[in-house]
């Protein structure tokens, strides 16, 4: 899986006192916002294709995937009005459905067949 790189990234190494970043293009996927904010904040992104860069986040400060989604859903909401508990406990709900419907969410919600010359037919009654 690709690590992505982004502003907060950027702003956090700025934070430490690092002037460059180094960062595996094959495995690294970085936002433009994070180029923008780099090239303000003085900060270089060295692109490298070694396997083993400078990680952009020390593995101590790393955060899990639902934390940085929870963090961003935060940021995003207006302030006061939502709690942090209330935005976990959503996304457990929604992982717990997800997990729940599994495959059986992949089915489309209508009945059809294709003929053989590729023209899908759908049943209107079943839309």
């Amino acid at each position: 899986m690709k690590k992505l790189i982004t502003a907060n990234d950027i702003r956090a190494a700025h934070a430490r006192g690092e002037e460059e970043i180094s960062v595996v293009l094959r495995a690294s996927i970085i936002t433009p916002e994070a180029r923008e904010v780099a090239e303000l904040l003085g900060v270089a992104i060295q692109e490298c294709d070694e396997s083993a860069p400078e990680p952009a986040v020390p593995a101590a400060e790393e955060k899990t995937e639902s934390q940085r989604i929870r963090e961003t859903i935060i940021a995003q909401l207006p302030e006061g009005q939502f709690t942090e508990s209330l935005v976990a406990q959503l996304m457990e709900k929604v992982m717990k459905e997800k997990q729940s419907l599994g495959m059986d969410a992949m089915q489309p919600s209508f009945k059809a067949v294709t003929g053989k010359g590729g023209v899908k037919v759908i049943d209107g009654s079943s839309v």
